[in-house]
């Protein structure tokens, strides 16, 4: 069974109401209201019950919704086997009861179908029903449907042994608030785009039209080893999604050609990086780092790496124990390294340290072989502010190599 490609959303009942009642030359039989919760039948009657629910929210610019469902090509349902179809397809879709709505069914040579049309409106309380991504949930429906009033089963949403399952967390949260949890829209909005989809550039833009930013995983050889996909703030891996979503099944369902795809996501993960690379800082204070990218330099941590940007003009600023790694000249790195030693330097103690290695003889600089060990140190306090030629009274030292 299928439904319209898009669900469709109106002003005005009138021209809905009388479209599905009006005969055809293609209609076997003339359209007929089989169900739904409405006392009137007539296209006047409809339409006056419809207004009065719309009515109750006159700020809300279209009540109108309409749906239909089409069976096979040679396939029926007595009107009986549709009323229950379509009564289960709307209460998992999130009507209540109180939401007013009708079935009107038409049997021509394309098939035999029924068109749905309901007021967003709800009759108690006036509460709109919002449909959030309902035409991916239509399709996810209708395929349960299938199975449970045991039809024909169309193409489409992927078998759920294929999926992860929901945290039991993730099953309450969905419960509480009856609507799908981020892991569940990825899982069933990929299904359905990967059966109107089969190349990468026109599956990547679908992605984004949903709200779906994919991150490309790319290896430093320039190899596609999949994707990530982050909806509502919230990223997840392939793995955490189902094997279905791994970059072997992918390939089988979607066109990979290098040559034409790489660039867009190429272009995909750099955005990627450049947007978690502002957001993230290892420093307190982020006034030093500001957003123009120069140099990556990556925090070592035992578990973890917080990227930042740094520019020229806070090269000085660079903190401790990095480890640098060039995305621009490569004349970076060695000015990041110079600039380090700098802020190193600009701490007393090790100033005075310095200083001390430069009245022996010695710098930072100098192979670890050639250091020597300074024994006794009277005091690294007044060398401070010392000349050269008095500093020499507060050092003993003797050369032995390490």
């Amino acid at each position: 069974m299928k439904g319209m490609q898009k669900i469709k959303r109106g002003k005005s009942f009138t021209g809905v109401v009388q479209y599905a009642l009006k005969p055809g030359a293609h209609h076997k039989s003339d359209p007929l209201v089989v169900g739904g919760n409405m006392l009137g039948h007539s296209a006047a009657e409809l339409i006056a019950e419809f207004s009065a629910s719309a009515s109750l929210r006159a700020d809300v610019a279209k009540p109108v919704w309409h749906n239909s469902l089409r069976l096979p090509q040679g396939e029926s349902l007595t009107a009986k086997q549709w009323v229950m179809f379509a009564d289960d397809y709307m209460n998992r879709m999130g009507f209540n009861d109180t939401h007013l709505r009708c079935y009107v069914m038409h049997d021509d040579e394309a098939g035999q179908h029924i068109h749905i049309i309901a007021s967003r409106v709800d009759l108690i309380g006036g509460e709109l029903y919002l449909g959030r991504n309902e035409n991916l949930i239509s399709t996810r429906v209708i395929q349960e449907l299938e199975l449970a009033h045991d039809l024909t089963r169309t193409k489409g949403p992927s078998p759920a042994s294929t999926r992860k399952k929901l945290s039991r967390g993730e099953q309450q949260k969905e419960k509480r608030e009856g609507q799908p949890s981020p892991k569940t829209f990825l899982q069933n909005t990929i299904d359905t785009l990967l059966n109107t989809h089969n190349d990468i550039p026109s599956f990547v833009e679908a992605l984004a039209e949903n709200g779906i930013t994919p991150i490309p995983n790319i290896a430093s050889s320039g190899r596609m080893n999949g994707f990530s996909f982050e909806y509502a703030g919230i990223a997840f891996k392939a793995s955490q999604l189902g094997k279905t979503y791994s970059w072997a099944t992918l390939q089988e369902k979607l066109r990979y050609e290098p040559e034409r795809d790489n660039p867009l996501l190429f272009s995909l993960k750099t955005s990627s990086v450049k947007a978690n690379g502002t957001s993230r800082s290892i420093h307190t204070d982020t006034a030093l780092f500001p957003v123009a990218i120069k140099t990556e330099v990556i925090a070592l941590t035992p578990k973890y790496e917080s990227r930042v940007e740094v520019t020229e003009a806070n090269e000085a600023h660079a903190p401790i124990g990095i480890e640098l790694k060039a995305i621009g000249l490569a004349r970076n790195k060695d000015c990041l390294m110079t600039a380090v030693v700098r802020w190193l330097l600009s701490i007393p103690y090790l100033a005075a340290f310095s200083k001390l290695l430069k009245e022996t003889g010695k710098t930072f600089l100098h192979r670890k072989s050639s250091f020597s060990v300074i024994n006794a140190v009277r005091s690294a306090e007044p060398i401070l502010n010392t000349p050269k030629e008095v500093s020499q009274d507060f050092v003993k030292s003797s050369y032995t190599p390490f």
